[in-house]
């Protein structure tokens, strides 16, 4: 069974999770298997909807893996369509404004403390209808906003007021556009934006997750501080380890 993530969040040992756009059930168990502490179900970018998710979720559950769907966008049915399913917590992306912050917030908690809509004969209550089940969710469910572009950036410390906020979430590849430097993720523009956002967090008791391209670059933030990193996307890693993989055989099998 494993804890809420809204307690998991306040630990000090980092959270290490990845990206997932593969509506594949292998897959997120795989990562489970590998060691990660969580995955994100990428419904912004992944090509499947909240249709898709659910076996994904009890799959990553079975596993003690925790599942975080990132929504395709700031919008309260969407929000809740992902907790219902049974995700631990949403990723809400392109947050650049308290107020947006705190509509991502409301979508996610029942009244009195927001404006989900209630129904728990869904996955997330186990289908069994009990009313004390509202409470629990509010308490246990994580809301973690996306910082990706300039004027979230500059509104960072607003958005980090946000009452019931978890956290937030720095995404280097949008940020670095929106900088002026496109896809230079490691410039150091970008990553003394997303550190000095990085530090308000943890001061103001907020968890601070970042994206981290490679290995490398998941180590350095966690050496800053990161309480959440997602390491890389999973068709990346596929492809890396199976190039790796053909190109090893190739390699021997054309050596003199």
């Amino acid at each position: 069974m494993l804890r809420p993530l809204r307690d998991r969040l306040r630990d000090p040992a980092p959270l290490i999770t990845v990206f997932s756009i593969i509506r594949s059930v292998e897959v997120v168990e795989i990562m489970a298997l590998a060691g990660f502490d969580a995955v994100i179900l990428d419904l912004e970018h992944g090509p499947y909807g909240i249709e898709a998710a659910g076996p994904l979720v009890v799959a990553a559950r079975s596993r003690g893996l925790y599942p975080i769907i990132r929504v395709q966008r700031n919008d309260a049915a969407m929000i809740g369509a992902a907790l219902d399913v049974g995700a631990a917590g949403v990723l809400v992306p392109q947050v650049a404004s308290a107020a947006e912050a705190q509509a991502a917030v409301s979508a996610a908690r029942f009244a009195p403390d927001g404006t989900r809509g209630a129904n728990s004969w869904v996955r997330a209550a186990g289908f069994a209808g009990g009313p004390d089940w509202f409470a629990q969710a509010n308490s246990e469910v994580a809301v973690i906003v996306m910082i990706e572009g300039r004027q979230g950036v500059e509104a960072a410390a607003d958005i980090l007021r946000t009452p019931s906020l978890d956290g937030v979430f720095l995404g280097p590849v949008d940020l670095s556009h929106a900088l002026g430097v496109p896809g230079r993720t490691d410039h150091p523009l970008v990553v003394a934006r997303m550190a000095e956002v990085m530090a308000e967090a943890r001061e103001k008791g907020r968890a601070a997750a970042v994206f981290a391209p490679t290995i490398d670059a998941a180590r350095r933030w966690l050496g800053q501080g990161a309480g959440m990193v997602a390491v890389g996307v999973d068709t990346g890693h596929i492809l890396a380890a199976l190039t790796a993989v053909a190109g090893g055989i190739r390699e021997q099998v054309s050596a003199p």
